[in-house]
């Protein structure tokens, strides 16, 4: 397993979260921002705890200017959970990593 979050772009965007039967977590992040940073870390824990069953990837969006707009993304960090490639829940700002599990695990079952 990777250590990393799962990068992308405009170009893998689609083949890798749109066209994924399960659930996936999309985190929307710049490089200034201090609180993406500690999403980042929450993000790479809750992975490590539910690997098997989620898919969570990251957007640059100083570098994805295009799926910001697409998705309406206005602050940062912005966190969207897919499932089957539809979008079933956008959230913006920081919070606990518990409440952040308990949201994905929702799609889950």
């Amino acid at each position: 397993m990777s250590s990393e979050l799962k990068q992308l772009n405009q170009s893998n965007f689609a083949k890798e979260i749109l066209k994924y039967s399960g659930v996936c977590v999309v985190d929307f992040w710049s490089e200034t921002c201090i609180p993406c940073k500690q999403m980042s870390r929450l993000l790479n824990e809750i992975r490590a705890e539910i690997a098997d069953e989620v898919v969570i990837g990251k957007v640059n969006a100083d570098e994805n200017s295009s799926l910001v707009e697409q998705y309406g993304v206005r602050g940062l960090p912005t966190l969207l959970i897919f499932k089957k490639g539809q979008l079933v829940e956008t959230r913006s700002g920081i919070d606990r990593k518990q409440v952040i599990r308990k949201a994905i695990e929702s799609y889950l079952i």
